[in-house]
């Protein structure tokens, strides 16, 4: 009864992203500490299905915890119950932030070898050790029959979907001039994964193995090997730049150079000399630059790149020529703020388009978003980066070690212990005992520690604690614990996630089974400054540096960034007063206020909507254009957004303490499907602008957040706790809305680049006459397919997929069907509203049928990807398709 007890009691903890992730709770004090046991008795064998014993990093680099709290007793805290799920499962407590399930107690219907314990001690029931080894072999061949199969079938896809838009491209004769350039890259990537091995095979042949030791050490491909970062960043910006091809060949060049440039650099690395390897590879992203004259088609004619690129491209060689160098740099830079919250795959991707956007931005709406990524990123990055340090690294110091009382010598530090006390006055004493800051929060969990008992250790079974859940079927993502040659295997994956949590460390060797003596971790410099500081002159400082970085985000914003959209996307017209005249310059009454105070020159008006009167018959767009005008179609698409979010956002609030996180966050993509929908065929140039501003507003606030910038890096931790999942638990920065947003918008980017545009001075740029079903596709892939097939699939799934991931067949069926219906109703809204016309295309039944097909091509894609988000790629196959055929 007193272990069942102990169970249940560990079962109940709560492992949640925390509004002060740089402070240890209290309850997890009373956590089973795991150590090896002293005769060695109890050894643990970890198979193939399962994972080793957790393990604790030795330092905390993402900042997540204090590096002085870190004594023997907490390196040995077990980690918290791995969520085998994408949603976070169980009911939300208090603080509405979700648990998992706990499981039964005690877990006798497991299995495992963890939980020997209550099967008793009679060794004729133990298997040999032979029978042992076969079954786990059994099981590996197995997971490694499904992944293969897995993995064919995603690089199928992905192939068909290529072969698809290169099909249909509209035949342009321009695009046989770069055969050249596009046979050549399709030929470097196989080439250089091909010498990969064989460049491990000799090595291996060099230390003295056999030439079939060599071999199979060269060309051996693990189970949980995942081709993603290969594929995904090599491969999706060439689609994209075909896909493009009838508007622009600009983009052409840049994504050869970049896809190549994406090629993990392990894969072109050389240990002895690394900076051979960064040459090399700099050398194969230009190859295909110079690979004009190369006779691969005889009846192709030699032009040089330079030639080629379309007229009134800024583009030149030398640009091209420094992508590499840039996509290596920024890649350094993206994985520096965002440590390991995105995996390879994702930066790489992240880089690409970042690349593209500062290349080839000309439209208002992209210089906008390049103002605000490359411009606004870069000010902050230089001005806020040590304040940001500063502000981690004194939520990093304990509370306990800030009441001491210090004697400060000389009259500078106790002047500056006067002031702080002064500006903190009785205030900082009465939230100390009323706990309303963090500070006192940690202060009065102090206290308790002090007053309460030391708790006991409790019942350890081979270095895991008994409610660790069982070992689940292994996926791609995992890192494959090999039985020979493991420092030469290959590994294309992020460095060690820096977890909120404590977590599973899959990388490492298996540990003896006597712990070596561990030493206290010293803190760093930085943290030791903040040591000397009383708790008053923390809370100053804490304040300080919040607000002078507020004060540069302000300066940042109002400063270069209003300059450069000023100049680039609005012809010289202030931004502010231009935004006033976009929205409101059809109301009557804004008009002659603007008129009689003189302020046209400030505030932009549009034109009289007598003039604009071209558009005849009924259709949404001749009443856009002719009764409603511009402006005030556009002031009441955004009160229209503003009554469904608000909505939502009540409805999500209502129904939190009755259903699960999965569902709660559905809601959202439900709020998304709402407002984009209907709105974006309406005015794509002022969605386009709306979600970039949004974008922009999500980076900023999670950026506060991160760097517990008060006041509001709290608020936004307990709104956001409830609807987060696992993958927001990987690093620093919570991507679920984030990666939501940038599903649905990329399409919307992507259909927008290089289309006509018209427009008059203050307008010009601002309309366009190009409506095409692949502006919603990101809308109905993420709001309507991702949001069913979760649904339907947790709930009703019952077959899985032959591969191991935990996704269903009814699922994926419920994401076809979603994203089929989406994409015939907005045909039918595409046509109904005036952008197109019913005779021209053709019929329903042949549009229904394209789209089945695009929406079995998009759940496939999104069963089979591992390798990246599946809210930003499957989007982009979902767009690829839809125009592949031309819905």
């Amino acid at each position: 009864m007193a272990i069942s007890q102990d169970i249940h009691n560990q079962s109940n903890l709560t492992f949640t992203r925390t509004p002060q992730p740089y402070h240890r709770r209290g309850g997890s004090l009373s956590i089973t500490k795991l150590h090896a046991t002293d005769n060695g008795s109890e050894k643990s064998s970890p198979s193939e299905n399962t994972p080793p014993p957790p393990s604790r990093s030795d330092s905390s680099e993402s900042g997540t915890e204090a590096d002085d709290e870190k004594g023997p007793f907490l390196k040995g805290l077990p980690a918290p119950p791995l969520r085998n799920h994408k949603g976070l499962r169980g009911t939300s407590p208090a603080r509405l932030t979700p648990i998992p399930s706990p499981p039964s107690t005690p877990p006798a219907y497991v299995q495992a070898e963890v939980y020997e314990y209550f099967k008793g001690s009679r060794k004729a029931d133990k298997p040999s050790q032979q029978v042992v080894q076969q079954k786990e072999y059994e099981i590996y061949k197995t997971r490694k029959r499904k992944e293969i199969v897995r993995r064919c079938t995603e690089l199928s896809l992905l192939w068909s979907i290529g072969a698809l838009v290169w099909t249909s491209r509209g035949g342009s004769k321009a695009f046989v001039d770069w055969l050249n350039e596009l046979l050549s890259f399709l030929i470097i990537p196989p080439c250089v994964y091909l010498v990969y091995p064989l460049r491990l095979a000799l090595r291996a042949r060099t230390r003295g193995r056999t030439i079939l030791q060599s071999l199979q050490l060269g060309f051996h491909i693990p189970s949980r090997f995942d081709p993603g970062p290969l594929l995904y960043p090599v491969v999706l910006p060439l689609w994209i730049a075909i896909s493009l091809f009838n508007r622009t060949s600009a983009f052409l060049p840049s994504a050869i150079v970049c896809g190549i440039s994406s090629i993990p650099s392990t894969i072109l690395s050389t240990p002895k000399v690394p900076s051979f390897g960064h040459h090399l590879h700099w050398f194969a992203s230009i190859v295909p630059l110079h690979t004009s004259q190369l006779p691969f088609l005889r009846s192709m004619g030699a032009i040089p790149p330079s030639l080629k690129l379309s007229p009134g491209s800024l583009l030149s060689m030398e640009d091209l020529v420094v992508l590499f160098p840039l996509h290596q740099s920024l890649l350094d830079v993206l994985g520096y703020l965002t440590t390991s919250s995105l995996d390879i795959a994702e930066l790489h991707l992240l880089s690409t388009g970042l690349i593209n956007l500062l290349l080839f931005a000309k439209s208002p709406q992209a210089e906008i978003l390049k103002a605000l990524l490359w411009i606004g990123g870069l000010c902050l990055f230089i001005s806020c980066r040590d304040l940001m340090i500063w502000e981690v690294a004194l939520a990093r110091v304990p509370t306990w070690k800030l009441l001491k009382k210090r004697k400060h010598s000389g009259w500078l530090p106790r002047l500056d212990q006067a002031i702080c006390s002064v500006l903190t006055g009785s205030r900082s004493r009465r939230e100390r005992h009323d706990s309303s800051d963090s500070l006192s929060d940690d202060d009065n969990h102090v206290r308790r520690l002090r007053s309460t008992k030391r708790p006991h250790l409790k019942l350890q079974m081979n270095g895991r604690s008994p409610t660790m859940p069982v070992a689940e079927p292994a996926s791609a993502l995992e890192i494959p614990k090999l039985h020979m040659f493991t420092d030469d295997l290959p590994t294309f994956s992020m460095p060690l996630r820096r977890n909120t949590f404590t977590g599973f460390d899959l990388r490492r060797k298996k540990e003896s089974s006597v712990a070596p003596k561990r030493t206290r971790a010293t803190p760093s410099f930085l943290s030791s400054s903040f040591l000397t500081l009383s708790i008053e002159q923390a809370k100053v400082r804490k304040w300080a540096y919040a607000g002078a970085a507020y004060l540069l985000v302000a300066a940042t914003i109002l400063g270069p960034v209003e300059l450069y959209v000023s100049k680039r996307a609005l012809e010289s017209h202030e931004p502010f007063g231009w935004a006033l005249g976009y929205l409101f310059g059809n109301i009557p009454e804004f008009r002659f206020f603007v008129v009689s105070n003189h302020l046209e020159r400030w505030i932009c008006l549009p034109a009289r909507m007598e003039v604009l009167a071209s558009h005849k018959g009924f259709s949404f767009e001749g009443l856009r254009q002719n009764i409603l005008g511009p402006a005030n179609t556009r002031l009441c698409i955004c009160l229209y957004c503003t009554a469904v979010l608000l909505v939502g956002i009540f409805a999500v609030l209502r129904l939190t303490a009755v259903v699960e996180v999965d569902t709660r966050r559905k809601v959202f993509h439900g709020i998304m499907v709402v407002m984009l929908l209907p709105s974006i065929f309406v005015d794509p140039c002022f969605i386009a602008m709306a979600l970039s501003l949004i974008l922009a507003i999500f980076l900023l606030l999670d950026l506060f957040r991160a760097s517990q910038l008060p006041p509001v890096s709290k608020p936004l931790t307990r709104f956001l706790a409830p609807y987060v999942d696992g993958r927001d638990h990987r690093g620093p920065i919570i991507v679920s809305h984030i990666f939501l947003l940038i599903g649905c918008a990329i399409p919307l980017w992507l259909s927008l680049a290089a289309a006509p545009r018209h427009g008059k001075d203050p307008w010009a740029g601002w309309e366009t006459s190009t409506r095409d079903l692949s502006m919603v596709s990101g809308v109905i892939c993420v709001g309507m397919g991702d949001a069913a097939a979760s649904l339907i699939g947790r709930r009703y799934g019952k077959t899985k997929w032959y591969w191991a991931g935990g996704k269903s067949l009814e699922g994926s069926l419920a994401f076809a069907c979603a994203v089929t219906c989406g994409l015939v109703a907005c045909w039918a809204w595409l046509r109904l509203g005036g952008w197109s016309s019913w005779q021209e295309e053709e019929s329903f039944w042949w549009a229904l049928a394209k789209s089945g097909i695009a929406g079995l091509g998009a759940s496939l894609l999104e069963s089979t990807l591992t390798a990246a988000n599946d809210n930003v790629v499957v989007p982009i196959g979902l767009w690829l398709l839809v125009r592949g055929l031309k819905i």
